[in-house]
């Protein structure tokens, strides 16, 4: 019997610029967590693989919290990115 995954949840807070969907997005992308063609539509900015509001990506800032879910042979990842700033 195999034995069960490990889940981690992991969030990411913080103020406007200090990158923290940049972090989750990357996080997804080096895992191979993130389908091709939402890798191929963030155009290098892998921040937008969390800032899916438009309003998010037209002001540069998180508004909503976004949920990811993704696991890889060792362990399960839920990961958040939420605002940090008082707006």
């Amino acid at each position: 019997m195999a034995a069960e995954k490990k889940l981690l949840r992991i969030v990411a807070c913080g103020s406007v610029d200090d990158g923290k969907s940049s972090l989750l997005g990357r996080l997804l992308a080096e895992t191979g967590s993130a389908p091709d063609d939402e890798l191929a539509a963030c155009e290098g900015d892998l921040s937008r693989l969390f800032d899916g509001l438009e309003a998010e990506r037209e002001q540069g800032i998180t508004i909503d919290v976004a949920y990811r879910y993704f696991e890889t042979a060792a362990a399960k990842f839920i990961v958040a990115d939420a605002p940090g700033h008082e707006q």
